[in-house]
């Protein structure tokens, strides 16, 4: 994943670049180690000096990452909200738990079901109804390839 920004810190200009887990300010490395403020389920938070300010980098699962200084997307301009996983989503993530007793192939349909889940329900741009229709129709779907599979095996 590689994303640039460009940043105006009290009349100076900044260039942030994420290259994978490398980030340059200005073309000086920083150790994202060195700078973590919070990992969770489906983001990870740094806190990263830009100039005089501390930006916020957020590194999400299959999203694009954000950088946030003064509460602020450094891209879009819009004020940031916290990525937090609503309650109802909980039950599709347990849902796609029970894939876990599918053997390898249901192992890895439920790693990417939950993936998906949290990453669709955690969208507040998209209404709660279509969320929830989504995780549905994922659920729906990686049900249906496991039993799918082994429907094909059990006839071979």
């Amino acid at each position: 994943m590689k994303k640039s920004w460009s940043v105006k810190i009290d009349e100076n200009m900044y260039q942030v670049d994420l290259n994978g887990r490398k980030v340059k300010v200005n073309g000086e490395a920083l150790k994202l180690k060195n700078y973590k403020k919070k990992t969770g389920l489906i983001t990870e938070e740094y806190e990263i000096p830009v100039g005089s300010k501390t930006a916020l980098l957020v590194l999400k699962n299959l999203s694009a990452p954000q950088l946030v200084i003064d509460n602020k997307d450094c891209a879009t301009g819009e004020d940031y909200v916290p990525t937090k996983l609503p309650g109802w989503a909980y039950v599709f993530v347990v849902l796609h738990c029970v894939n876990f007793i599918n053997g390898a192939i249901g192992c890895v349909l439920a790693v990417i079901g939950i993936a998906a889940t949290t990453s669709i329900s955690c969208n507040r741009k998209l209404n709660v109804v279509l969320r929830v229709i989504l995780n549905l129709a994922i659920l729906i779907l990686l049900f249906g390839l496991v039993f799918g599979v082994a429907y094909l095996v059990a006839g071979l």
